[in-house]
């Protein structure tokens, strides 16, 4: 049976993708894991008391409860766990420990705190996790994934379709578009090859021109009406340094669209898509 866990911090943005994690779980007819991670504060200087490890979790379980019963009245298919710890390394370890099919945050807004702070958990998930990551903006809302963006930074003409886009396309017949934004094409100029492999049927390829890649994929998003951004953060000489400069970071704090973070493991296992030009628009 599938397994998706979904990372909450009981916050507006946390029910929004709990609730689409719901949904998504429900369509895949998966088992949920809905997951808090805390931390034990030190006790008050002068004070000589602290709360208990104990009190704190069951604190926590009671939330988690309250949360899965918002989510879903039934809980038929929500089991939740608690866990002391940092919020990013607690998700990857839960993760492995369960053999999750995918994991569901939520993003808040787009200020600097919050990148900041989200920053620090999206890059332990990217970094340390096999495990694809589903962003779900804040305003987002589940619909079935039937028009996928794969954000592509292959510089051969016959790219690559990760599998876990390939078998999200197929469960829910979905058209993908392979994009990868370029900055020394004409402007307007744009091809799309066509995939006669029968496994990734609904795939082609298109170049975007646009100086800013994050303006042309969020453009192309727009244009196309895509239900899912996919992207494969690569890794840089410092890994520290994945988010806070790249593509991937951008498009974090821009789409509008839940935002699938693939493992860069994942850029190695694909099916090829054959070349066949012709042109071509969503």
């Amino acid at each position: 049976m599938k397994t998706v866990l979904i990372a909450t911090d009981f916050s507006r943005a946390s029910r929004n993708a709990s609730l689409y994690g719901m949904a998504f779980a429900k369509s895949i007819d998966a088992k949920i894991y809905l997951f808090n991670s805390y931390r034990v504060p030190n006790p008050a200087p002068g004070l000589g008391t602290a709360i208990s490890r104990y009190d704190i979790m069951m604190q926590t379980d009671k939330r988690l409860l309250e949360e899965a019963n918002a989510i879903d009245a039934e809980g038929k298919q929500i089991e939740i766990i608690c866990d002391e710890g940092e919020t990013g390394e607690a998700i990857v370890k839960l993760a492995m420990e369960k053999s999750v099919d995918f994991i569901i945050v939520g993003m808040k807004g787009n200020g600097k705190n919050v990148k900041k702070i989200f920053g620090s958990t999206a890059t332990a998930l990217a970094v340390d996790c096999r495990v694809p990551v589903i962003i779900v903006p804040e305003e987002a809302k589940y619909r079935a994934p039937k028009i996928i963006v794969y954000a592509s930074d292959s510089v051969v003409a016959d790219t690559i379709i990760p599998v876990t886009v390939d078998k999200i396309s197929s469960f829910f017949n979905s058209k993908v578009f392979v994009v990868k934004v370029v900055k020394d094409k004409p402007g307007g100029f744009h091809e799309e090859n066509k995939n006669s492999d029968e496994s990734a049927s609904n795939a082609s390829f298109k170049y975007i021109p646009d100086n800013d890649v994050s303006h042309g994929l969020n453009s192309f998003v727009i244009e196309c009406g895509a239900d899912m951004l996919v992207m494969i953060p690569h890794k840089h000489e410092l890994i520290e340094k994945l988010f806070k400069k790249s593509e991937t970071k951008d498009m974090i704090f821009q789409t509008k669209i839940p935002l699938v973070i693939l493992p860069e493991s994942q850029a190695n296992i694909h099916l090829s898509l054959q070349k066949e030009n012709m042109e071509g628009s969503c």
